[in-house]
């Protein structure tokens, strides 16, 4: 069979691209349809969002308040445990030379008077003392008797008995001019 066409070209150019338009149309239409529907579904999605942003800065916001008055607390402990610390330091060094006295005390012959003494803390370890002592004595025994009470007692340590001089006075009485040095250490002062 033998088709004959009795229309112009012209006219069925024009119909094909009357078909081509429509379905382009159709093409943008759905394309149109489908991107408004994915840029709908992103709106909703930022909305969503938003509000999820706004109630976690609401938590925020309250946790902030309280993280803040955590950390005004810890600084306040920090404070309160500094002074606390200073405390302790300064009662316990404060209570060495009453110990110290105590124990020196204890050591001294009857004998021996002290003259003068020079006491000095030792920065490496708190609760030592470094005592040199200017003494006098009316006997070397009484001497003896405090350097072997000294090398006795633990608190005491590097006894060293300096040069002893003699003199007497002007009613014929002599005594025993003498240095000691030792170190004192008594750890629960």
């Amino acid at each position: 069979m033998i088709k004959i066409n009795l229309l112009p070209p012209e006219i069925h150019v024009a119909e094909v691209q009357k078909q081509f338009s429509i379905l382009g149309g159709i093409a943008g239409g759905i394309l149109a349809v489908v991107l408004l529907g994915f840029w709908g579904m992103r709106h909703m999605q930022t909305v969503k969002l938003q509000k999820e942003l706004t109630v976690a800065n609401a938590e925020l916001t309250k946790y902030q308040a309280i993280v803040d008055q955590v950390n005004q607390l810890e600084a306040t402990r920090n404070q309160l445990r500094a002074r606390y610390d200073v405390i302790q330091q300064l009662l316990k060094g404060r209570l060495i030379y009453p110990k110290f006295f105590e124990d020196f005390m204890a050591q001294l012959p009857s004998e021996i008077w002290v003259q003068s003494m020079q006491t000095s803390g030792d920065p490496q370890q708190k609760n030592r003392l470094n005592v040199s002592v200017s003494a006098q004595s009316l006997s070397s025994n009484a001497i003896a008797d405090w350097l072997t009470n000294l090398h006795k007692c633990a608190y005491f340590s590097g006894v060293e008995l300096g040069t002893i001089s003699m003199q007497e006075n002007s009613e014929g009485i002599r005594t025993l001019s003498f240095t000691l040095r030792f170190a004192y250490l008594r750890e629960d002062a």
